[in-house]
């Protein structure tokens, strides 16, 4: 039988920057989790081999292992897959607007948090940041009709 962890020794499917930033995110979320990728590997069921493979970008993560993932790290999918490009990469690929770790740590925070209505005063005040920072950056935005981020759905 074959196994499905090998995706990237088959032709087609050879990693690539997105295996690369994908699993330097695992990488993140296992270290701010404190888990060694033998824990990882065990709670996903895999050896920590090839976590350590995942980690590299050598390996392409399987679609079956996300749903454990996410899990094991007691994180949201989109944490796990945030600012990864739609498709290959370079094809309209924008580099990050936030600090990675940072970001990792605002998110894996704000996931653990279990009151819905703190999540909710927290949200609005980033919010309120953010659109201050949008009109401090931009103010001729205003004058000329473009939306600040709340009235875009934020």
């Amino acid at each position: 039988m074959r196994d499905d962890d090998d995706d990237a020794e088959r032709p087609g499917r050879r990693s690539n920057d997105v295996d690369f930033r994908l699993g330097a995110r695992l990488r993140q979320l296992r270290r701010l989790r404190r888990l060694s990728q033998t824990e990882l590997g065990e709670r996903i069921g895999v050896t920590y081999q090839q976590v350590q493979k995942y980690e590299r970008g050598q390996n392409r993560l399987p679609a079956r292992l996300l749903p454990r993932l996410v899990r094991v790290l007691g994180v949201h999918s989109d944490l796990l897959l945030a600012g990864l490009p739609d498709g290959e990469a370079g094809e309209g690929a924008e580099p990050p607007l936030l600090d990675e770790a940072e970001m990792a740590q605002l998110l894996s925070a704000f996931s653990t948090m279990r009151g819905a209505d703190s999540r909710r005063r927290l949200l609005a005040i980033v919010r309120a940041f953010a659109e201050e920072a949008e009109r401090t950056a931009h103010p001729d935005r205003a004058a000329c009709g473009v939306p600040h981020a709340a009235e875009r759905g934020w």
